[in-house]
């Protein structure tokens, strides 16, 4: 994860991975707070992820890196960003990432859309609506995780077509950041 961070940091004077610039910073609120999913998402349990929105890779690259049974796609729709991510997992290694360059409206309206066993949402969308279009892409049964911060203390996080099978809250290792993950499934 040192070469990730040290390659988002170089990368970042060009593209906007992250509006943090401090590396400790970086790795609190991106790397730490990327493997918080698996306080809710069973490690060491093969899974066909998708990132939607990942940015420089936050948190799909981080779980695909800790984790090499799961098979992580990053989807984001900047191409610079797709470059980026190509480039860092060439450098580690790294044979479980695949890219797609989309918004999420066409990977929705796609013929055959593709179909995952879950899908994480980090930065991406806060609206409900949103969230509760991704079963589109979830197989039956599939599993949404949802990262919401600050805002969502105390607030019920309610997804229509979702049932809640797991939740934490926190603050992250080493600062007063507060996260909350939910788990959900797909309803049938």
């Amino acid at each position: 994860m040192t070469r990730h961070l040290e390659r988002l940091i170089e990368w970042n004077t060009r593209l906007d991975l992250t509006s943090a610039h401090d590396p400790t910073e970086i790795a609190v609120l991106h790397f730490l707070d990327s493997l918080s999913v698996f306080k809710v998402l069973p490690i060491d349990v093969p899974l066909n992820l998708l990132d939607v929105g990942c940015g420089g890779g936050f948190p799909g690259l981080v779980l695909a890196t800790a984790d090499v049974r799961k098979q992580v796609t990053l989807m984001d729709r900047d191409p610079a960003k797709i470059v980026f991510l190509k480039y860092v997992t060439r450098e580690l290694g790294i044979s479980n990432a695949r890219f797609l360059n989309l918004s999420l409206d066409k990977l929705f309206s796609r013929p055959k859309p593709f179909l995952f066993q879950a899908v994480v949402s980090r930065a991406f969308s806060s609206d409900p609506a949103i969230l509760q279009r991704l079963s589109l892409v979830l197989s039956p049964g599939g599993r949404l995780v949802r990262m919401a911060g600050p805002l969502s203390r105390g607030l019920p996080l309610m997804l229509e077509g979702f049932e809640e099978v797991r939740a934490w809250e926190g603050t992250l290792p080493f600062s007063d950041r507060f996260r909350r993950v939910v788990l959900y499934e797909r309803s049938s």
